[in-house]
C-alpha cells in the first residue's frame, strides 16, 4: 500500500511552523506596550495631585447647591414682593429695587429706584389700587407651561432671571375733577378696574450677598373686565402710555 506523502511548500518546514502567529503576536504586544506607556503617564501626572479630581467634584457639588439655595432665596423675594403689592406696601416695594432699578409696564419704561420706580408704585398703582391678587378671570385661563416658575441663577451666582405668572387687579381713576368724583376717590371708589394676566419676567443681582430686584417688565397677555363676583369676563381696550414724564405726572420716563 502506498502512503500519500504532502508536497514540499508553504508550512512544510518545520523551521517556522508558526510564522503568522509569531508576526501578529508581535504587533499586538507593541500595541499593548504603547496603551500602558500612555496610561502609565497618565497616572504620573495624577500622581502629582491624586486629590485635583475630587476638589473639582467638590466645588462643582458647592456651586450647584448654592445656585439651587439663590433660586429658593429670588422665589421667596418675589412672594415678598406679590405680598406687599396685594397689601398695597408700595414704599416696601421700592425698596425691594436696585438704585438703577427700572420697570417696564404699560409700554413705558420706568427708570430709577427713586425716579421712575418710586413714582410707578407710589403715585400711578397706589391712585389706581393696582396690584392686588385676582384668580384667573373665567375663559381666560393661561397656558399650563405658562404657569410655572423658572429661575435661572448665573454660574457666578452675581446675577439671575426669573419668569412668574401673574394675574392681578389693575386700577385707574376716572379722569374727572368734578365734585362726585372727587368724593367718590375720598372712599376708595372713583376708578375704573380691570384683570390683567400674564408673565412678570424679573432680573435680579446680588448686593452684598442680598438678592435685589434690577427689572421687572410685564408681559400681559390678557385684560378683562373682570371682578370677583362675576361669573364671566370680555376683554377690554386699554390704552398704553401716550406721554412721559413730566407731561404726564405718573407717566413713564420713555415709551418703548
Amino acid at each position: 500500500m502506498s502512503v500519500l506523502k504532502p508536497k514540499a511548500g508553504i508550512n512544510s518546514s518545520p523551521k517556522w511552523p508558526n510564522a503568522g502567529r509569531r508576526s501578529f503576536m508581535w504587533k499586538a504586544g507593541t500595541a499593548a506596550s504603547a496603551v500602558i506607556a500612555s496610561a502609565a503617564a497618565g497616572v504620573s501626572n495624577a500622581g502629582s495631585d491624586p486629590n485635583a479630581s475630587l476638589r473639582d467634584q467638590v466645588d462643582w457639588l458647592s456651586n450647584r447647591i448654592g445656585r439651587l439655595e439663590d433660586a429658593n432665596a429670588i422665589r421667596r423675594i418675589h412672594q415678598t414682593y406679590e405680598s406687599y403689592l396685594d397689601r398695597r406696601l408700595y414704599n416696601k416695594v421700592v425698596d425691594m429695587f436696585t438704585d438703577d432699578g427700572e420697570v417696564v409696564f404699560n409700554g413705558g419704561l420706568f427708570s430709577g429706584k427713586d425716579r421712575g420706580v418710586r413714582r410707578l408704585f407710589c403715585d400711578l398703582f397706589s391712585s389706581g389700587m393696582t396690584g392686588k391678587k385676582l384668580e384667573l378671570a373665567p375663559d381666560f385661563e393661561q397656558d399650563q407651561t405658562k404657569g410655572w416658575d423658572i429661575i435661572e441663577v448665573a454660574a457666578d451666582r452675581k446675577s439671575a432671571k426669573g419668569q412668574f405668572p401673574f394675574s392681578m387687579q389693575v386700577g385707574k381713576p376716572i379722569d374727572d375733577d368734578c365734585t362726585l368724583v372727587k368724593m367718590a376717590r375720598l372712599q376708595g371708589q372713583g376708578i375704573v378696574k380691570w384683570w390683567e394676566g400674564g408673565i412678570c419676567e424679573a432680573f435680579y443681582v446680588k448686593v452684598c450677598e442680598t438678592w435685589e430686584i434690577k427689572r421687572l417688565e410685564y408681559r400681559v397677555s390678557s385684560k378683562a373686565d373682570y371682578r370677583p363676583g362675576l361669573s364671566h369676563a370680555r376683554p377690554i381696550e386699554v390704552p398704553e402710555f401716550a406721554d412721559t414724564y413730566p407731561k404726564d405726572p405718573t407717566g413713564p420716563d420713555k415709551l418703548v
